[in-house]
């Protein structure tokens, strides 16, 4: 069917994007309502759909949840990379402390991003889905990591130290000063959590951590990893 001006006046979404409106419409519900914001007639209502379409989509509430949960997940990891990455002259250095600077953003620390994890976290030890979609996205997030790690370490900068361990260490304390930060935004400043972190990192640089230390001769790696 077509307007006067010749403009189809309807038209059909394909199923990936109306998938994608739907995983969207989900974040939203969640941002506003919290858990409440998890329930599909809170979801239809706020996507402007009926519940049967988003049943013709997604099997469960589960799966709906787990694709918002994977969408929001990589999207921020993705945000931080390209914002880390910069170009291919900056020291490795450099992109650590874009990386820790992305980390504590405007957009990261929103009341409203905060609501959301905390929904998601609370569903995963009581559904697989989510579970899976967890260590999906840790799994990404530490390769991340462990890119801009080992490139300091390559370069020479720092005292040798082992990759993962050092990986996680990092990301535990992101993940710490971003939750306390979000709870508690007068405790401290985003500018002192990213100097901690900054300190954290000279410190491993400096061989300061006995227990990440690695004696190891270099080695240069064929090809890095690229998590897109």
């Amino acid at each position: 069917m077509a307007s006067r001006n010749g403009v189809p006046k309807f038209h059909r979404e394909t199923a990936a994007v109306r998938r994608g409106a739907l995983i969207a419409a989900t974040l939203r519900s969640l941002e506003r309502y919290g858990h409440e914001g998890a329930s599909i007639r809170r979801i239809s209502a706020v996507a402007g759909v009926s519940i049967g379409l988003i049943n013709h989509h997604f099997r469960t509430k589960s799966e709906l949840i787990a694709a918002a949960y994977e969408s929001l997940a990589l999207g921020l990891q993705r945000t931080l990379r390209l914002r880390a990455a910069a170009d291919r002259d900056t020291p490795p250095r450099e992109r650590i402390s874009r990386f820790l600077n992305a980390s504590f953003g405007p957009d990261l620390l929103a009341p409203s991003v905060f609501n959301v994890w905390l929904v998601f976290w609370s569903m995963i030890l009581h559904s697989p889905q989510m579970r899976a979609v967890h260590d999906r996205t840790y799994r990404r997030y530490r390769a991340i990591l462990e890119n801009l790690l080992g490139a300091l370490d390559e370069s020479g900068e720092a005292r040798r130290f082992r990759l993962r361990p050092a990986a996680i260490a990092l990301s535990a304390l992101l993940d710490g000063l971003w939750i306390e930060l979000s709870l508690s935004p007068g405790t401290f400043r985003p500018e002192e959590a990213i100097a901690i972190c900054e300190d954290w990192v000279d410190a491993l640089c400096a061989g300061a951590f006995v227990h990440l230390l690695n004696d190891k001769p270099r080695t240069v790696r064929s090809q890095p990893r690229n998590h897109t």
